[in-house]
């Protein structure tokens, strides 16, 4: 019997303990190795920095260790030795794009509605605090490394010894005696154990396996972290803007209140026409209507951003805090920004894990073509004192139990791994293709929300207001019609309305520009 080569045990998986600070997960007492202690923890202050925001060190979620939690053996960094045929390693980390501080620290615009203080507001460094430690979603995602975790714990046991025992020869219509002799009555005890997946390295391969599933469910964790984090980024910039819309539109419902009163006591005093304040309460009418959309959108947006951020209470109070800075500087080149994609993407990772796990699944499946061998070991003891006359005896006995591949050499199975080797493998390319387009689609977005931010300054603002302030004066002195009045109230509106809505279409171009990259992006 030919004896396949025995292969080393699959080493640990270095990137284990890669995001389980986010849900509170580690090592088990009883496992040596803590992964936590080789390499620094991916915890929230990561995750948010990847999508180019700050998160206090005092919210950061902290360390717990679980008597659950499984941890795999340990993995050698991958070098790019095993990639499949047509796979490139990745090249040399390139130079950082530079970019500007981040938004919660630049100057806040002056004339923004959202300008105003909010004592009891969170920031967006608390709301992605609070979407790493208590939204469902990921949550409920981290159950698929404790799921692999399990697995690759499966994949590393041993298998268990078998027993045999029995008792034969006993008399059936008569009993033994030394001139009616028969038997002797025997009890064998037998001890088997498989070898087989020590001489193929059936365990071995399994463990490999296993391994690359963990690290590609660590992977397609770290990706439902970054899309909650740019779900969540973007909520937090729709009420921001929601915010600004309800300013808005409560200061023009007040400034056509304010001149409807003086207005009606010209008419009562026959200085203006009826007519002239019949039309302005239709305007009136519309901004009261404009005023209950734009709470009713403020409305919605909050509770959307407080799914995300697992609450479930009722609270009337609950807001945001912060501003909409202006336009920080253009997106980098789409060549540099496909690069950095395709390094640091985690569903890519994912992608590649899955690659590697399907290489090894192709050596499992021809592994469990190898036969299963199992040596025996027993005592046995003949009772003949009564059966034929003789001292009862102990013997042992050694056995060998094999199967014999003759037909059935795993033939179906081996043949699916290598299909779904090259159907992984074509995945991956196709995931690139959509890769680049979404980068270029992502880019594209953010220079035309970063023209349409920069065409709308604030010393554009600041000259409507002073053209409504001063025709609403002519017009109180009867130096002005009302059509004037109206005109230049509908082009502070319009214009104030282009200015919050294209800053905050910015930055949640920029923010979904740097999930697409995967990491923080600078200038």
């Amino acid at each position: 019997m030919k004896m396949g080569r025995r292969f080393a045990e699959a080493p640990r998986p270095l990137g284990v303990a890669a995001l389980l600070f986010l849900c509170g997960c580690a090592a088990t007492p009883e496992t040596p190795y803590d992964p936590l202690a080789q390499r620094p923890a991916l915890g929230s202050a990561d995750s948010a920095a990847r999508l180019n925001v700050h998160v206090a060190p005092s919210a950061q979620v902290p360390r717990v260790l679980p008597e659950t939690a499984v941890v795999p053996p340990p993995t050698p960094k991958h070098d790019g030795s095993l990639m499949p045929a047509g796979f490139q390693k990745p090249a040399a980390t390139p130079k950082p794009l530079e970019v500007a501080p981040p938004p919660h620290l630049l100057h806040r615009p002056a004339l923004l509605p959202t300008d105003e203080a909010s004592d009891r507001g969170l920031s967006l460094d608390q709301i992605i605090n609070a979407v790493l430690v208590s939204d469902p979603q990921l949550r409920s995602g981290f159950e698929a490394i404790n799921q692999a975790n399990a697995e690759a714990l499966t994949a590393s046991l041993r298998p268990n010894p078998t027993l045999f025992t029995d008792i034969q020869l006993l008399p059936l219509t008569r009993p033994f005696t030394p001139t009616l002799q028969g038997g002797p009555p025997q009890q064998d005890i037998q001890v088997g154990y498989s070898i087989d997946w020590f001489l193929f390295g059936k365990r071995a391969a399994n463990m490999a396996a296993a391994a690359h599933g963990v690290r590609a469910s660590l992977s397609d964790f770290e990706d439902r972290v970054r899309l909650r984090i740019l779900d969540a980024v973007i909520a937090y910039y729709t009420v921001l803007e929601a915010k600004g819309l309800h300013a808005l539109a409560r200061q023009d419902v007040a400034n056509l209140e304010r001149v409807e009163g003086a207005l009606a006591k010209t008419v009562v005093a026959g200085g203006r026409a009826e007519v002239e304040l019949k039309r302005l309460r239709l305007d009136l009418l519309r901004s009261r209507q404009a005023q209950r959309d734009a709470a009713n959108t403020l409305a919605v947006s909050k509770l959307k951003l407080r799914a995300m951020i697992g609450r479930s209470d009722a609270d009337p109070d609950f807001d945001v805090d912060g501003t909409l800075p202006d336009v920080l500087g253009e997106a980098p080149s789409t060549d540099d920004g496909f690069r950095l994609a395709v390094e640091n993407r985690p569903d890519l990772q994912a992608l590649r894990a899955r690659v590697e796990r399907a290489r090894a699944n192709t050596v499992v499946e021809y592994r469990n073509a190898y036969p299963t061998v199992t040596p025996l070991v027993g005592v046995t003891r003949q009772y003949q004192t009564q059966a034929i006359g003789f001292p009862d005896a102990n013997s042992w006995g050694a056995a060998l139990t094999m199967t014999l591949p003759i037909f059935d050499r795993n033939q179906g199975n081996r043949a699916k791994a290598a299909s779904l080797f090259v159907q992984s493998q074509r995945d991956y390319d196709a995931a690139l293709v959509s890769l680049r387009a979404e980068v270029e689609s992502a880019a594209q977005d953010l220079r035309t929300a970063a023209a349409n931010a920069e065409a709308i300054a604030a010393d554009q603002l600041k000259i409507a207001r002073e053209v409504l302030d001063s025709i609403t004066t002519v017009y109180q002195a009867g130096g002005r019609p009302l059509v004037d009045l109206l005109d230049a109230q509908r082009n502070f509106r319009e214009t104030y309305r282009a200015y919050i809505t294209a800053r905050a279409s910015y930055w949640r171009a920029l923010y979904r520009y740097s999930a697409a990259l995967g990491r923080k992006v600078t200038r």
